[in-house]
């Protein structure tokens, strides 16, 4: 059954994957490997976020996003080693 919103999350996915020029990912292994890219790039933007904020306020966000970026991009390696994924 299709509902409105997955012909909105359909339209969504496409226009930015022609946006951006991302391809689909077509197998898990794909997938996966797109999502540790995806992973390790918001971790590096996180690092320069923790590096460049000066308002005291900012800076307990900032080390909570690499924190949790670089939990994520860890995490998202050690699946890919458990299933044998080389790339």
């Amino acid at each position: 059954m299709s509902t409105p919103l997955n012909g909105i999350a359909s339209t969504a996915s496409k226009l930015y994957h022609q946006v951006l020029n991302v391809p689909y990912p077509e197998t898990e292994e794909e997938k996966l490997i797109t999502a540790i890219k995806a992973a390790h790039s918001d971790w590096q933007r996180a690092e320069s976020m923790f590096h460049e904020v000066t308002d005291p306020d900012l800076v307990d966000h900032a080390i909570y996003d690499v924190m949790a970026a670089r939990t994520k991009y860890i995490y998202l390696l050690k699946t890919a080693k458990n299933k044998d994924l080389h790339w």
